[in-house]
Order: structure tokens, then sequence, then C-alpha cells
């Protein structure tokens, strides 16, 4: 008669078995597989964003990530820790306390040192920062200023952006000159420009298309936060990293989507959770819920209909077993 409170290994059969060849079997089938099917599928990621691209086919866009550069408002000019000491995007007060370990001036970075190169070849380019340096900072920022509100009302005319009449300066031409820069490809070489012989550091490329560009692509890619994007596989009609479910759930709850601390809630909140799905076995009352649901048994039905009624006909088992202990 099945007795509860024996575990089901009383009644398993032991067989011999020789690990290493089974694992190394497993391991060179699963390779097999894994080769073959990349092979024939592809791997199902959509090619990078480029600055080129996004010059090329939104150059509306792109100036407007310019110039927020240039007049300080931009994403990373607002970004605060690790960039820099403004408070746009602090989140913690580790963010704080770790402090600016990645400086970054965005107007210098991002506008001003990639035009210095194009000066070279760009005669309208070089007279446009001439004036541009001689100018007091005060008229630099109403050029400026001016610009920003001008690219409200600006049309594109084939890969051209178009101004309304307005008082520019040299603002201009630094921004017409940037925008060939971007379309000719050679402005990500300018952003990741390096004294050293090989580059390994790709930060000013990343962070120049943060904001508007990255959100656009990955709004059409339905790769957002509110779309449970974390969670998708771009471009592929299978689920992505199901194991950031718990958080990505998380990010929904409106007062944490809506938090400007949101990312460190939710990472704090799944974190928590993690660790509790972790001790829960030890936890008094906690470790009695699986046993007090039962849902083990509507898995294992088949074992306890056999042993709790004896006279009941054996279910079919795969060849070696197939109890609850296999």
């Amino acid at each position: 008669m099945h007795n509860p409170k024996q575990d089901v290994t009383h009644r398993y059969e032991y067989v011999r078995a020789d690990f290493l060849k089974h694992l190394a079997g497993t391991t060179l089938v699963v390779a097999v597989l894994a080769v073959g099917l990349s092979l024939l599928f592809r791997e199902p990621v959509r090619p990078a964003l480029h600055i080129r691209t996004v010059a090329t086919s939104t150059p509306l866009l792109f100036e407007k990530v310019a110039i927020g550069d240039l007049t300080g408002t931009g994403t990373i000019a607002t970004y605060g820790p690790p960039y820099n000491d403004a408070t746009g995007n602090v989140q913690s007060p580790l963010q704080k306390l770790v402090g600016v370990i990645h400086p970054v001036n965005p107007a210098q970075d991002f506008i001003l040192k990639p035009l210095s190169m194009a000066a070279v070849l760009n005669p309208q380019v070089a007279a446009a920062l001439r004036a541009w340096h001689a100018a007091p900072v005060g008229q630099r920022d109403r050029w400026a200023a001016n610009y920003a509100r001008g690219l409200a009302h600006a049309r594109v005319v084939g890969t051209s952006v178009v101004m309304p009449s307005g008082s520019y300066g040299p603002v201009a031409p630094m921004m017409a000159g940037l925008l060939r820069l971007g379309q000719s490809g050679l402005m990500t070489g300018a952003l990741n420009r390096s004294p050293a012989d090989y580059q390994f550091d790709n930060q000013n490329a990343l962070l120049f298309l943060q904001g508007a560009p990255l959100h656009q692509a990955a709004k059409k890619l339905e790769l957002l936060g509110n779309q449970w994007g974390i969670i998708h596989e771009e471009n592929a009609p299978f689920p992505g990293p199901w194991w950031m479910t718990i958080v990505t759930a998380i990010y929904q709850i409106p007062y944490i989507a809506h938090a400007s601390g949101g990312d460190a809630v939710a990472l704090s909140l799944g974190m928590l959770l993690f660790i509790a799905l972790m001790v829960g076995p030890w936890v008094p009352f906690i470790n009695e819920v699986p046993r007090r649901l039962r849902v083990y048994r509507l898995i294992w039905r088949d074992y306890y209909h056999r042993y709790e009624h004896p006279s009941a006909p054996p279910p079919s088992t795969p060849p070696g077993g197939g109890g609850p202990g296999e």
C-alpha cells in the first residue's frame, strides 16, 4: 500500500550509468543542433543602428539630437553620473556615490571636436567654427537656442534640412557640416577618436544616439519597456529572455513606470524576489506551500493512481522507469 510519508526513491530501481558518456553525448548532440540550426535559420537579429543610417533616413532627427548636445539640453547632457554632474537620470544614491567616472561633454565631444576634423576638408565648416569660438558665450547660446526653435518648423528636402529664416549665426553651417559628416559614415570614427594605435572605446558613438533615435528604432521592433520589449526577440516569432519576465512585469506597475528612479526600483524589487525564491525552501510555512497545493499530484497523477490503487492496471511508462524520481 502506498505510504505518503515514504519517498518515491524507496521504490526506485537503480541502474548503472556512465555519467561521462551521457554528458559527452548530450553535449555533442546539442552542439551539432545549435550549429546546424544557426546555419539553417541564421541569427534573428537586425543590424545595428548606425549614425549614418539616422543621418540619411531621418536628417531632421539627427540635427535635433545634435543641437541638443550643443545647447546642453540633450539626453546625455542632462543625464548625470557616470557622465556628468547633471540630475536628469539620477535614480539612486549609489549612482551619486559612484560619481562621474566616464566624463562626457556632449558639446565638445559630440559636436565641436568632430567638426574640427571635418573643417580640415571643408572651408565653410572651418569658417563657422572660427566665428563660433570668437563669439561671447552668451551669443553662442542665443544662436544655438534660435536654431533649436527653428528646427520645429524646418523641413527636409532630399537628405538636407531646410531651416526657416532666423538669426542662427555660424550654427547653421555647423549643423549642415555635421549632417554631411554623419551621412558620409565618418562621424562614428570622429566620435570614437583615440590617440592609441587600436580603438576599443566606442562610448561616444553609442551615447550620441541615446534618446529619440534609439527609442524610435525600438518602437518599430516592439522593444520599448511599455511593450514588454525586454522579453521579445526582435524580428522573430518566438520569445526572448523569458527569465527577465519578473523584472519586466515590475516595470508595468504605474508607480514604477513613471518614477524618476524606475530602473533602480524595478531591479531592486526583482532582486529581492529572486532572493525570496532562492531561500524559500528553507523558510517555514513557505516551504510547505508546494506540498499543501498538491500540484505535484496532478503532474504525477499516473504514479499516485498506481500506488494508491494497487488493483488498477499499471500505466505505460518509458523504459527504465518514469517515476517522479527520474
